[in-house]
C-alpha cells in the first residue's frame, strides 16, 4: 500500500495536511535547501500538535558525507520525538565517516531514514554498505529542485531497483524529487510505501510558497483511489482506495 508523505515547515502547514488525511509528515525547511533543517523548537511543536495521530518525520539539513556533526545533528534531531530522522547521502559513494555516523546512530535506537539523491545514483548495488547499517528505510529523491524531476532523472527500471533494494531488506522505501499528479500512475505500480510530495501541495507549485489545502486533497485522491486491476484473472492485484506512503 502505496502511502502520501507530505513536507511541511510551520504549524500552519501542519495543520492543513492533518485536516487533510495525509498519511506521514515531514518536516524541512524549502529555503534551506533539498533536505534543509528546521529549527529543533518547529520540530518538537509539529510532533507535539500531531500526538502520535500519524507519523512523522524530520530532516537534519545539507550535510556534507564527511562532516563530523553528523552524528550530533541526528541525535538532536531524533531528541525532538519525530518518529524518523531523514539523512541525506550527499556524495556518491559512501564515506567511512558517514557510515559510522549511521551505525552508532542506530546504536541509539533512532530510526534513520537514508535518502539518496538520484543526481548521485550509479549502481543500487552500492548502496549495500548504509542499508546493512541497521536504518529503518531508503528514499529517492533529488538534489536540484529547480530542475528536473525524479522520473526525468532516473529511469523507471532503475527506481524499480532501488526500492526491490529496500524491501529485500524490509525497508521502507520512498520516492520524492519534484513530483507532481502527472507521475503517481508512473510510481505507484514500483509499490513505494510513500511518496513525497512538497511542491506539487504549494501555490503556484512553488516550493517555498505555503501549502494549499485543495492542492493537497488532490494528490491524496489520486494515490488513496487509484486501482491496479489484474483484469487477465479477474483478480485485484492492488487496492488503493482510503488506505491505510515520503
Amino acid at each position: 500500500m502505496t502511502r502520501m508523505l507530505a513536507s511541511v515547515c510551520t504549524i500552519k502547514e501542519a495543520q492543513i495536511v492533518l485536516r487533510e488525511g495525509v498519511d506521514i509528515i515531514d518536516l524541512k525547511d524549502p529555503k534551506s535547501g533539498a533536505l534543509g533543517a528546521l529549527d529543533l523548537d518547529t520540530i518538537s511543536s509539529v510532533v507535539k500538535l500531531v500526538d502520535n495521530d500519524l507519523p512523522t518525520s524530520a530532516t537534519i539539513g545539507d550535510i556534507s558525507s564527511d562532516n563530523p556533526k553528523i552524528k550530533n545533528r541526528i541525535i538532536d534531531v531524533a531528541a525532538t520525538g519525530v518518529d524518523y530522522v531523514k539523512v541525506g547521502l550527499f556524495s556518491k559513494k559512501i564515506t567511512k565517516n558517514f557510515l559510522n555516523a549511521i551505525k552508532e546512530s542506530s546504536a541509539y535506537k533512532i530510526k534513520i531514514v537514508i535518502v539518496v539523491f538520484a543526481e548521485d545514483l550509479e549502481d543500487v548495488k552500492a548502496l549495500e554498505p548504509i542499508i546493512k547499517s541497521n536504518i529503518q528505510g531508503i528514499m529517492l529523491d533529488t538534489k536540484n529542485k529547480s530542475r528536473l524531476n525524479l522520473c526525468s532523472l532516473v529511469e523507471l527500471e532503475h527506481i524499480e531497483k532501488f526500492i526491490q533494494l529496500g524491501k529485500s531488506y524490509n525497508l521502507i522505501t520512498g520516492l520524492a524529487g519534484s513530483i507532481n499528479h502527472n507521475h503517481i500512475d508512473r510510481l505507484l505500480p514500483l509499490r513505494p510505501d510513500y511518496l513525497g510530495f512538497r511542491g506539487a501541495l504549494c501555490v503556484k507549485r512553488n516550493r517555498i510558497s505555503s501549502i494549499d489545502a485543495l492542492s493537497v486533497k488532490k494528490i491524496k485522491d489520486i494515490i488513496h483511489k487509484k486501482k491496479l486491476i489484474d483484469c487477465d484473472n479477474g483478480l485485484t492485484k492492488e487496492v488503493l482506495i482510503n488506505g491505510s506512503m515520503a
